[in-house]
């Protein structure tokens, strides 16, 4: 199963963590490109019967996730 996760916030460099059923996937920075509006997560999960995902900001400054959806498999472009 993948996830595709969009995240959004309004500051360039902010710290971040994204957690799938409280396990931690990745924690990084936001950033903020002259093309991009919003940082896209796409990562491959065991399959299970359900799926919580959250974000943590690590600083005063929000990242928020904006949207997600899970896929059997992963577009090929």
């Amino acid at each position: 199963m993948w996830i595709e996760a969009v995240l959004k916030c309004d500051h360039n460099h902010t710290p971040y963590r994204v957690y799938v059923n409280d396990e931690l996937i990745t924690e990084r920075f936001y950033t903020i490109s002259p093309k991009s509006v919003s940082n896209n997560l796409v990562v491959e999960l065991e399959h299970r019967p359900a799926y919580d995902v959250r974000v943590e900001s690590l600083t005063d400054i929000e990242v928020i996730l904006s949207d997600y959806h899970f896929k059997e498999k992963l577009n090929e472009n």
